[in-house]
């Protein structure tokens, strides 16, 4: 009768005994618009789907205003919030398909006057003054990039981190940035976007000030086709190196 042992019990020759190697799985987008091969945590939340996403095209990254996940996830089932929140251990979870929409980028500012063409209209637009809707109702007719992000065309990811006044906004945790930076990465490599399709929160929107800054400053290593590195946590990798 044939015997089997579970991979993981069996033994190997000493040459290749001598070294352990992993094969690296690229990361992918599947079917349903979630996030595969890069030791996501999965947490639909039905209230955060608005409809079809075009694109997405771009990511605007946002910060929670709160202290832990678990209270921006609950804060999320009111209907607004984004695809991705990273938590201070760089744990990272899916709360929406990247089929469907989410609220939470509002009313957009003017490209035009932030410095963008044709300057004609930057001219028109500033002799508005504070004018929010209206600004947003002239920018919304426009397709993406003349305008900035909006909710129906681009990627929420949110950033467990608190307002502290005065002193401004909470300094991501290096496990934070590198897992933004795997976010961005698969984002870029799914889509084919770029690092100008990158957009903090208050640079688009009417938002605090310092929302989106520190979070993401460009990714010098990625390549194309390359994946995130593989949740060493997972049965059967602990303490298995990437190569």
């Amino acid at each position: 009768m044939p015997s089997f042992k579970h991979v993981g019990q069996s033994t190997t020759s000493p040459a290749s005994n001598s070294q352990r190697m992993v094969i690296r799985v690229p990361a992918y987008v599947d079917d349903k618009g979630y996030v595969q091969n890069a030791g996501f945590t999965f947490k639909p939340i039905p209230a955060l789907e608005k409809g079809a996403i075009d694109g997405p095209k771009a990511i605007v990254l946002h910060r929670t205003d709160s202290y832990s996940v678990d209270s921006a996830l609950r804060s999320f089932q009111s209907g607004i919030g984004t695809h991705f929140i990273v938590d201070k251990d760089g744990t990272v979870t899916q709360t929406a398909s990247l089929l469907r929409r989410t609220a939470r980028v509002g009313k957009i500012k003017s490209r035009a006057a932030e410095g963008g063409s044709p300057a004609g209209e930057a001219a028109l637009i500033n002799g508005w003054g504070w004018a929010p809707t209206k600004i947003y109702n002239h920018e919304k007719s426009k397709t993406y990039p003349d305008r900035y992000p909006m909710n129906q065309d681009s990627v929420g990811i949110e950033t467990v981190a608190k307002h502290r006044g005065e002193s401004g906004w909470e300094a991501p945790t290096p496990e934070q940035l590198a897992s933004i930076a795997t976010i961005i990465r698969v984002l870029k490599d799914a889509y084919g976007l770029g690092e100008n399709d990158v957009y903090e929160h208050d640079k688009v929107s009417y938002k605090t000030g310092g929302e989106g800054t520190g979070l993401y400053s460009g990714d010098p290593i990625a390549s194309p086709g390359m994946p995130p590195a593989l949740d060493s946590s997972l049965p059967g990798l602990e303490g298995v190196a990437n190569r």
